[in-house]
């Protein structure tokens, strides 16, 4: 999460549009969409996280006027089916959904946070609906292997100069409960 004078910095440093990707902002404890009435911000979001609706790919820009009237001249005529669009509208109205899924995963996230922290783990503060760990004592690719293993998905990603680690997706409690209790018998 970048810091709002930060992007506001950025935005006045730009000589063109910027592109705010807002894909986790409902997980989040702040948002740019302000930045929307510089003229130069593009903010994108997508329902596929907060709404659960990855399936039917719905995402949306918020833009100047100006700026949007100059996306149209280059946009797909068909980028959006009947189907698709009758999904999202649905999904948009049915904010109480949206509140009660929102209210799970960052109760859940903020618990699979101290939990693993607890456990050794680094984890870096979230604002989306997943964690970043690593381990300053050891690689945890052994740990991706294991879970992988005992059949409980998370991903792995290594970064040259960074190190590596484990993005974990906040599930149900149940399916966290799962993985607390196999990471506790292999660390």
């Amino acid at each position: 999460m970048v810091a709002l004078p930060a992007l506001r910095r950025l935005v006045d440093a730009l000589a063109g549009p910027l592109i705010l990707d807002e894909a986790y902002v409902d997980f989040a404890d702040r948002h740019g969409l302000e930045l929307a009435q510089t003229g130069k911000v593009i903010v994108t979001r997508s329902l596929s996280k907060s709404y659960s609706l990855a399936g039917i790919r719905f995402g949306y820009a918020v833009a100047d006027p100006a700026l949007v009237r100059e996306l149209i001249k280059v946009k797909d005529s068909y980028n959006c089916d009947v189907l698709s669009l009758a999904a999202a509208a649905a999904a948009l109205e049915d904010q109480e959904y949206l509140q009660s899924t929102r209210t799970k995963i960052l109760a859940t996230r903020s618990r699979l946070s101290r939990e693993m922290q607890k456990l050794g783990f680094a984890v870096c503060p979230s604002q989306a609906n997943f964690i970043w760990c690593r381990r300053s004592d050891r690689p945890v690719k052994h740990i991706y292997e294991e879970l992988k293993r005992r059949l409980i998905l998370v991903r792995y990603m290594a970064y040259e100069g960074y190190g590596d680690g484990l993005r974990i997706s906040v599930g149900t409690d149940a399916e966290t409960d799962r993985l607390l209790e196999e990471l506790r018998r292999l660390v």
